[in-house]
């Protein structure tokens, strides 16, 4: 898919995260380890970056995202659907489409 290899183009850019606060700077890290394609919850994301209850901090740092190809949050989704996404649901749907999520 295109928007695939777009994606992983830009992977191959280092992106600055010295600003961000450490819990912000680890989700972020870690959505840019999420495969086009696939996804994570809100919940796994928070799990796997060791506080496994802040979930909606996990929300909160993926609304403030603001290099959405870089740092794909549309590859966080809800447990039950699709959750948020500042620009839109029908990006994020569309986004998630294009890279064939199921």
């Amino acid at each position: 898919a295109a928007l695939a290899d777009l994606c992983a183009q830009l992977a191959r850019f280092p992106i600055d995260l010295e600003g961000a606060p450490p819990f912000v700077g680890a989700v972020w890290k870690r959505m840019m380890q999420i495969p086009a394609g696939s996804a994570l919850t809100y919940a796994e994301l928070a799990a796997e970056v060791g506080s496994p209850l802040a979930f909606r901090a996990v929300g909160q740092a993926c609304a403030t995202n603001r290099r959405l190809l870089a740092i794909p949050c549309h590859r966080v989704v809800a447990a039950d659907g699709l959750g948020g996404f500042g620009p839109g649901l029908h990006w994020k749907r569309k986004l998630l489409e294009l890279e064939a999520w199921q």
